[in-house]
């Protein structure tokens, strides 16, 4: 009787959304009034259908699931153009294979969302030429929805041309399962303006049959006792060091962790600041270096991928590193483990905008709110792909049944850690100018390391110099 109630409950849920349909709207306001109260009737119909009997669970599922129908119904109801089609621009084939998900819920409107691939780095100045480009040209080919790489995220969605999500009708209920950082990071005065389907909370990964001859075992409490903060970490290094094994593959593998600890932002009110955690990351870098505790290669070059079969102990990394930067071949795969690391930090993610003269809107808001807000939709889309999803209620319905075991990780499940990673992570002082800005670290850091400049001021004073030239309007000291 429980789960036909359930049933008749969501079934509620559905027809009071299609209603919406058949009544058709006066205003924004009145639009607003109908869905609110269709989402509550059919709440609370699946919460007194869920809770007879005490099933506490069962109620939490049912008023979740009937929310999640409301809310789809009602952007399904507001979409009135069936023959305009969008546009959604992207860098590669990853959005593309995202946007099957939308395709197989909403055959219907299949045809109307037509994917570009640029084939272009995500974070190119390429990129976002041809981004605007495309909106300056208009027409057949204007973008409606842009996908923005988190390095240069910011760049696109402070535009005006992006609009935010409450303008196409998202609002924040239908988008609260998200992690919160994720929320931060694309907020712009006060207005979220792009939404994605991607945590991506960052891990250390360590090599099991070095940490048992070094470590005495290989298990995530042994492992992260030793690496729990920085002096740790050194500490560990020494002991990897003395056995002949690198800590890392090389000093700037620990950058992201330290970019995410910055109680500042890289610019403020048009003038550069310089955070202590970016001088405590060059100074590390260079402990790193000169301790000889990394084969001092540079992320992402040949050495540092060969490192997988080298003599390196760990790498930082994240969801899609450990599946997807992680050789089948080497010595990593199926022989390593994962643990939080020194601190929490995320690296990477892919967020949507809306442009303001996107010609359906309606659709382009079923779009975003499907791939990034649908809970059912996305715990789908993680167990398919390995995606760590935007959605804490879908990740905790696959931790709760046990799923996510990888066999990189020789079986090992990341989800629980990563899960509660990414509540720790704060993004408040990301900027525009990042993802350059870092750059300018980065090559600052090598010369630091090699002896070419002789200390973290002398690093710092070669950041300032990048910026003056590349930023006339940011003020440096």
């Amino acid at each position: 009787m429980k789960k036909f109630k359930k049933a008749m409950a969501l079934s509620l849920a559905a027809a009071m959304g299609l209603s919406l349909v058949a009544c058709g709207k006066d205003d924004d306001k009145t639009e607003s009034k109908e869905t609110e109260a269709a989402t509550e009737a059919a709440t609370e119909a699946a919460t007194e259908a869920a809770t007879e009997g005490g099933d506490t669970e069962a109620a939490t599922e049912a008023t979740t699931e009937a929310t999640s129908n409301s809310d789809a119904d009602a952007l399904v109801a507001a979409i009135t153009d069936t023959s305009t089609s969008i546009n959604v621009y992207s860098w590669n084939t990853e959005l593309g294979d995202r946007l099957a998900y939308f395709n197989s819920k909403y055959p219907e409107y299949a045809d109307l969302v037509v994917y570009q691939n640029l084939g272009l780095g995500g974070t190119s100045d390429d990129y976002k030429s041809a981004i605007q480009n495309a909106i300056d040209a208009g027409g057949a080919s204007y973008p409606s929805i842009i996908a923005c790489d988190n390095d240069v995220a910011l760049y696109f969605l402070q535009s005006d041309y992006i609009v935010p999500v409450s303008e196409i009708g998202i609002t924040a209920d239908m988008y609260s399962e998200a992690f919160d950082y994720t929320v931060e990071y694309a907020t712009v005065d006060g207005e979220l303006k792009g939404l994605t389907w991607q945590a991506a909370p960052g891990c250390f990964i360590y090599r099991n049959d070095i940490a048992d001859e070094v470590l005495g075992a290989h298990d995530e409490a042994t492992v992260q006792e030793a690496v729990k903060d920085w002096d740790a970490f050194l500490a560990t290094a020494d002991k990897m060091k003395e056995k002949g094994y690198k800590m890392l593959s090389g000093p700037d593998d620990v950058k992201y962790v330290y970019l995410d600890q910055r109680s500042s932002a890289w610019v403020i009110d048009d003038k550069l600041n310089v955070d202590k955690a970016v001088t405590d990351y060059l100074e590390m870098a260079k402990k790193l270096y000169d301790g000889d505790y990394t084969n001092k290669t540079a992320m992402w070059n040949d050495d540092w991928n060969a490192n997988f079969s080298g003599d390196v102990f760990g790498y930082f990394g994240c969801t899609w590193f450990v599946y997807w930067c992680i050789p089948a071949d080497s010595k990593f795969a199926g022989n390593c483990t994962m643990v939080q690391g020194p601190a929490a930090y995320h690296w990477g993610g892919t967020y949507l905008g809306v442009t303001a003269d996107c010609p359906n809107k309606p659709l382009a808001a079923l779009v975003l709110y499907t791939l990034c807000c649908d809970q059912e939709t996305m715990a789908k889309l993680s167990e398919e792909t390995l995606d760590f999803v935007n959605n804490k209620a879908a990740m905790k319905s696959l931790i709760d049944a046990g799923k996510g075991a990888s066999d990189v990780l020789g079986g090992q499940n990341p989800l629980s850690i990563w899960y509660e990673a990414a509540q720790g992570i704060s993004l408040k002082n990301a900027t525009e100018y990042d993802s350059t800005i870092n750059g300018f670290m980065d090559t600052a850091s090598a010369a630091y390391n090699s002896g070419e400049v002789k200390s973290v001021d002398d690093a710092v004073a070669n950041i300032k110099n990048d910026v003056k030239s590349a930023y006339s309007f940011i003020n440096v000291d």
